[in-house]
């Protein structure tokens, strides 16, 4: 099955509004096995609009769109969809008392534009829309599926996996090709070490294997196709292959699929009961802004200081003049300080520092742009690890936040 994504939306051409729908999609059906062959994104102009719909169903088999079904006069997804296939539209008095019931809850009337969004073309299979007043539709003819979505991808996302997927498990059948996939994450290595030490492995049969780079970290994706009823198959090819690339890789592997780094930190100090404090300076409180994103971090995160400059070091964790004259404020000596200071002001169990040279300004030779210090505080002791990133301002703290946690994870 070959299929098209159309997003509508003059927003999305003009930037102001990231497609991170279209990117959903695609994922979710190449897990399903089906192709997606074209990414076609185009304005609220009805005449383009239909002209693409027009090539999308000539060449596509499956086409699934986003957007374009809101009250307004330039919402016409649906209206366009329906000439294309040369169907009448018709009201679904369902979906009408959904929207009702929708601004009812609201203690608000209804204005009668909103009535728009009731009407599909003939034949559609109603996709009902709990979150908002655009339902979705699917629609089957000649051999063409169109699934009709909403923009939002709140909406959107709940709508595709709740009813378009089941819809379309089905049309496949068991015996289609599909993808399993499975990602690992790695940190502390590039892409071309990866590649030296996994050389071998990027060339068994029936599997896949693709290194991508992200900010802070590498991604190995794994993917070895079959058919629903011999997936076992390849869960087990993927269970071995993942095996041999965590004995090699060894600690540098920290997660896979939705893991990440924070998670996984919150969890272990969770299930250990430590409590953890930090001390920033060059990541200026990215690094206690990544911990409290965890559910549950209040029983594991006591707080923290943001000193970015010289005087709150001293004032308020303690940091040695001394120090701070003889070896400067990115320096082994301090980062251990910083650590140290914030521990014995929380009580906590561990406790961070950051201390480096963001960019773009401020380095020199003998500290140049990219050189951080990560303090780490314990009941057994104090210690700092050196850094020399590379990137733009943001990828330096990113990365230093990346490493401060996975200091932690080594460390637990």
């Amino acid at each position: 099955m070959k299929a098209e994504v159309v997003s509508t939306g003059t927003e999305l051409l003009l930037g102001e509004t990231l497609n991170t729908s279209t990117h959903y999609l695609t994922g979710k059906l190449s897990s399903l096995g089906i192709e997606v062959d074209y990414h076609t994104t185009v304005g609220d102009n009805p005449e383009r609009l239909e002209q693409v719909l027009r090539q999308a169903i000539e060449r596509s088999d499956l086409i699934v769109t986003t957007g374009g079904l809101g009250p307004t006069i330039d919402d016409l997804t649906k209206e366009l969809v329906a000439k294309v296939l040369d169907l009448k539209m018709e009201i679904d008095s369902a979906s009408l008392e959904q929207i009702k019931q929708f601004f009812g809850r609201r203690k608000a009337p209804m204005p009668s534009s909103n009535e728009k969004q009731a009407f599909f073309p003939t034949g559609s299979k109603i996709l009902p829309n709990p979150i908002g007043t655009a339902p979705g539709a699917l629609i089957t003819k000649d051999n063409k599926t169109i699934v009709i979505l909403p923009g939002p991808p709140f909406e959107m996302q709940p709508m595709f996996d709740n009813y378009v997927w089941p819809e379309l498990e089905q049309v496949i059948g068991l015996h289609a090709e599909r993808m399993n996939e499975r990602v690992l994450k790695v940190f502390g290595m590039g892409e071309s070490a990866i590649e030296k030490v996994l050389y071998d492995l990027m060339n068994l049969p029936n599997l896949t294997m693709a290194l991508l780079a992200k900010r802070a970290e590498m991604h190995i994706r794994l993917v070895a196709r079959s058919t629903e009823i011999m997936s076992g198959e390849a869960n087990k090819a993927l269970d071995q292959v993942e095996e041999e690339i965590r004995r090699r890789l060894g600690n540098k592997v920290f997660g896979r699929d939705q893991e990440t780094m924070v998670s996984i930190v919150g969890r272990t100090l969770n299930n250990k009961n430590l409590t953890i404090s930090t001390a920033e300076s060059c990541t200026g409180g990215l690094l206690g802004a990544a911990l409290t994103q965890e559910p549950g971090s209040s029983k594991f995160y006591l707080g923290g200081v943001v000193s970015y400059s010289n005087s709150l070091k001293q004032g308020l964790l303690g940091v040695s003049e001394k120090n701070l004259k003889a070896f400067g404020a990115v320096s082994e000596e301090v980062a251990k300080e910083m650590a140290f200071g914030i521990r014995s002001k929380t009580g906590s169990d561990l406790a961070i520092s950051t201390t480096g040279i963001a960019g773009p300004d401020g380095g020199s030779d003998e500290k140049p742009v990219g050189l951080v210090y990560i303090g780490f505080a314990t009941a057994k002791g104090v210690h700092a690890e050196k850094f020399q990133f590379y990137g733009e301002r943001e990828s330096v703290r990113q990365l230093t936040v990346q490493a401060a946690l996975n200091g932690v994870r080594l460390i637990c």
